[in-house]
């Protein structure tokens, strides 16, 4: 059940920013594709919820996870039943925020029954696949910063070769840009808190002074500066542009030189 749990979530993870994404928008985005992120997660947390109701031996074995997995349920299943308009709605975000908090609380307070259904090393998948998942948006926004600057050099210079006629305009790779560091950012901070859980539970220690924890949150804070100054000023920059490269640098570097080895 464990590994369902990790898809589960990371399935809640991705609605939940694409949620949060369209509802900032004047127009909603991709209704479908947005929807469709929310059928998976319900469909994944329902089996992971039947399949918990179904190894429970009796009334004994429910625990406080089992009963905040369930208002978890009920919340992406309200969502489901809004349909494709309610699922960028406020009301979904907030019902889903509350949602997906309650659902990482399942799984910690599971471990407290007499039958836990995630054991440490589906916690650590869950860490691993929601890391990656970040570090794969931080190189989209990468790119997307790099076409940026590309193309606006071009119509500094009024060269209208190919790269103009192919690229997509400079407010399409802005909200591009956004949409990706937004959603590398999001799931970088809930991979440090399973990160930081899963060194509790196995290590018995919290990983706060861990060199490639300290990196990471060095790197997560200059995305999170990044989305305060494109809120702010509304409009992108070049400098926003260099600025979101020099952040993807530094993923880079933790990535490659910061060493994971565990105290």
């Amino acid at each position: 059940m464990g590994t369902w749990y990790v898809l589960s979530m990371v399935a809640y993870a991705l609605a939940l920013v694409w949620s949060g994404w369209s509802f900032a928008q004047a127009r909603p985005s991709s209704p479908r594709v947005g929807y469709g992120l929310f059928m998976a997660a319900f469909a994944l947390v329902t089996v992971v919820f039947l399949s918990r109701l179904a190894s429970l031996r009796g009334a004994a074995d429910y625990s406080r996870g089992d009963l905040a997995l369930f208002i978890a349920w009920l919340m992406i299943t309200v969502t489901v039943a809004m349909g494709r308009g309610g699922a960028s709605s406020p009301v979904a975000l907030l019902l889903n925020g509350v949602g997906f908090g309650l659902a990482l609380l399942a799984g910690g307070l599971q471990a407290q029954s007499s039958a836990p259904f995630l054991p440490a090393a589906s916690l650590l998948a869950l860490h691993v696949a929601l890391a990656v998942l970040g570090d794969t948006a931080f190189a989209f926004s990468f790119s997307f910063a790099l076409m940026h600057l590309v193309l606006e050099a071009r119509l500094r210079r009024r060269l209208f070769d190919r790269w103009y006629l192919h690229l997509p305009s400079l407010a399409t790779l802005d909200s591009l840009a956004l949409f990706a560091s937004a959603t590398g950012a999001g799931l970088l901070f809930l991979a440090m808190v399973t990160g930081l859980w899963w060194g509790d539970r196995v290590l018995h220690q919290w990983l706060l002074t861990w060199p490639k924890f300290m990196v990471t949150a060095f790197c997560l804070m200059l995305y999170v500066s990044y989305l305060v100054w494109r809120v702010r000023r509304r409009v992108a920059t070049r400098g926003m542009m260099v600025f979101q490269i020099l952040c993807f640098v530094a993923v880079l570097s933790n990535l490659l030189f910061v060493g994971g080895r565990l105290p």
